[in-house]
């Protein structure tokens, strides 16, 4: 069944947006997109069930977006496509088109990306050039007999597609993959025909689709409108796309022109933009590829793009044809059918943590989302009617304790929250006085939904027996967080020397500043950067081997440099050997001295310490109670998220 917003005062208030447009011979219902993205391992798997993806992209359909594009299928020369991988795939098609959603499925090759490793029957890492990928590895030179090979792995998936009921292809020609470097000079210095018109590849995937899919359904391409390299140093240069583009829309095969920016690798995080930058700052690089080649075609505006306000202005404007909200679609898929019943105050916010990309980067096989734990558990995870309503009581406001409250009251229960703190929000919200700000807003957005839910949430109240005993709950939540360690873990240190993360955002700390990380994610670093953008002297010490291993590949990209360049010495492998009042000495695992710094305040990013301490009272008093959070096992925000929703849909 076919759900698409329905005419409201919120499509009066945007109506660029919800104005169908037509690709090629086909109308899309809306100017929304959601662009392709890795998002299931198990749906490329013959022998795992498919539906968690089918479920996941149909669920985001029948929230209203118009045009999705499939996650990509890598177009492999050599191997076939099984009846299973066609099925499934139509299953997929059918699931989507029948929401209303124009449905397109993106063809790609890695070439010489990664290593090859992983799966021992992989062949080498084919490539125009003997050239080297970022993990290291030597890519094989294809010869012109395997470029042909490869160029009938596309035909053949453009034709899958065909077969199993999508309305079009998308070819990849960015972030870094085998077209991009196929028209790179760094990776095509050929002098055969492959390298004298390096465009001659991608002209020829592009016949190959538009032969498969017919006159009738679509053929999109994404370009990069910047490689952000310049041909000095083996890129293609801002010059280099313009000519090139020009030459691909002569061919007449394109339909539609989807937008990023780079060319991979380190360039990867300004595509998939964080918290760290404003909603759309990669439109001037499309603005000014617009400006200096004539597209006839609707172009797709990429990169942040989170409210539905700023996507109608710049649909409104002419900057873009097509707005891509992908990772805003991760995060709440009624996106579009909220902004058309006039409720766009209860979207839930992308928030720019990039777990999602950082999960798939890290080679786990299914994404997920920050604040968001139904991704790809649509169906597991979903909020239905509690067979009878208790009398809930959520001891602790932080994302556990809210996302558990609102959950609960959505089932019908009948919620209270009580919380210790003067506001909601937990140990997250030390991360509203950093270059993460953006993350709190999922605090807020929750705090908005109870509102709307009518669950009390009291703020600066202790939980205790009397407290336990007025209320009487029938069910408890016990979401109390956890406690920094500090100064007990360094009993030598001078009073006051160590102190907590918030202690350290809160305090007005100067001087020389020791920031000592154990825990290897992205507390530590952002605490650092910010005390040293506040004119502290930053000492940044960490157990790992690299900074932050666990804070996600696309924060790697740029907070190490971020480090390098504000704090006075970052020291990877380091231990506190001993602080002794205000001296600190730093040593290598096996106890060897790898420096010694007088420093003024120590800040302790290291375990915290769960906060049970309700747990005795409850016992006490027979209470049925569950612990969540980081009361269960202190770790990250979207564990805390994720547990407060499955406990609420186990009362």
């Amino acid at each position: 069944m076919t759900m698409s917003a329905a005419p409201s005062s919120g499509t009066s208030a945007f109506p660029t947006m919800f104005s169908p447009i037509r690709l090629g011979a086909m109308e899309v219902r809306n100017r929304v997109v959601i662009t392709s993205h890795g998002a299931s391992e198990a749906f490329r798997h013959p022998r795992m069930a498919p539906d968690s993806y089918i479920e996941y992209l149909r669920r985001r359909a029948a929230g209203g977006g118009g045009l999705i594009i499939a996650q990509p299928i890598l177009a492999d020369p050599a191997g076939g496509i099984t009846a299973e991988t066609v099925d499934r795939h139509g299953r997929l098609a059918e699931a989507v088109r029948a929401e209303g959603a124009t449905f397109l499925l993106q063809l790609t090759h890695l070439g010489t990306f990664a290593r090859s490793e992983a799966d021992v029957r992989r062949p080498p890492l084919p490539g125009f050039e003997s050239s080297q990928s970022a993990a290291g590895e030597t890519a094989h030179k294809m010869t012109h007999a395997e470029i042909e090979q490869m160029i009938e792995g596309y035909r053949r998936t453009a034709e899958l597609a065909a077969t199993a009921g999508f309305d079009g292809v998308e070819i990849h020609g960015a972030h870094g993959y085998l077209v991009q470097q196929s028209l790179t000079p760094a990776y095509n210095s050929r002098t055969d025909e492959w390298g004298r018109d390096r465009t001659l590849f991608v002209r020829r995937l592009l016949q190959a689709a538009r032969e498969q899919v017919g006159p009738d359904r679509i053929v999109g391409y994404r370009t990069p409108s910047d490689d952000l390299r310049s041909p000095e140093d083996g890129g293609i240069g801002f010059a280099g796309i313009v000519e090139i583009l020009r030459e691909l829309l002569s061919t007449g095969t394109i339909d539609v022109l989807n937008t990023t920016i780079g060319d991979g690798g380190a360039s990867y995080a300004r595509a998939i933009p964080n918290y760290r930058y404003a909603e759309a700052p990669n439109i001037p690089a499309l603005t000014r590829l617009r400006d200096a080649v004539r597209i006839d075609v609707p172009v797709i505006g990429v990169g942040r793009i989170l409210s539905p306000g700023l996507a109608e202005s710049l649909l409104s404007s002419g900057q873009v044809d097509m707005v891509a909200m992908t990772r805003a679609h991760i995060a709440d898929p009624d996106i579009v059918t909220k902004v058309g019943q006039g409720r766009s105050h209860r979207i839930r916010p992308c928030v720019g943590a990039n777990v999602c990309v950082n999960r798939k980067l890290q080679g786990y096989p299914e994404i997920s989302c920050f604040h968001n734990p139904e991704v790809l558990r649509e169906k597991e995870l979903a909020v239905r009617p509690a067979e009878s309503a208790r009398r809930v009581l959520v001891v602790g406001a932080g994302p556990a304790g809210l996302k558990a409250a609102e959950v609960a009251a959505k089932r019908g229960h009948q919620v209270s929250v009580v919380d210790a703190g003067s506001r909601p929000g937990g140990r997250l919200l030390a991360a509203g006085q950093t270059a993460a700000l953006a993350l709190v807003s999922s605090v807020d957005h929750l705090v908005g939904e109870l509102t709307e839910l009518g669950v009390p949430v009291r703020t600066g109240t202790v939980v205790d027996e009397a407290l336990l005993r007025e209320l009487n709950p029938d069910e408890v939540v016990l979401a109390t967080g956890a406690r920094p360690v500090t100064a007990e873990a360094f009993p030598d240190a001078a009073d006051g020397v160590v102190v907590s993360s918030a202690e350290a955002l809160a305090d007005q700390l100067s001087g020389r500043v020791l920031v000592y990380d154990t825990v290897g994610a992205n507390e530590g670093p952002l605490v650092a950067e910010e005390l040293a953008r506040r004119g502290a002297s930053v000492i940044f010490v960490t157990s790992c081997e690299t900074v932050m291993p666990w804070g996600g590949q696309l924060h790697r990209a740029e907070v190490p440099g971020i480090l390098r360049r504000r704090c006075e010495r970052v020291v990877t492998g380091g231990l506190i050997g001993d602080l002794d009042g205000k001296h600190v000495i730093v040593v290598h695992p096996d106890g060897e001295t790898l420096a010694e710094f007088d420093v003024d305040n120590v800040v302790a990013v290291t375990a915290p310490r769960a906060d049970l301490d309700l747990v005795p009272v409850l016992e006490r008093l027979g209470s049925r109670y569950r612990v969540i959070g980081d009361a269960l096992a202190p770790r990250t925000a979207m564990h805390a998220f994720k547990e407060g929703q499955e406990a609420a849909l186990a009362l």
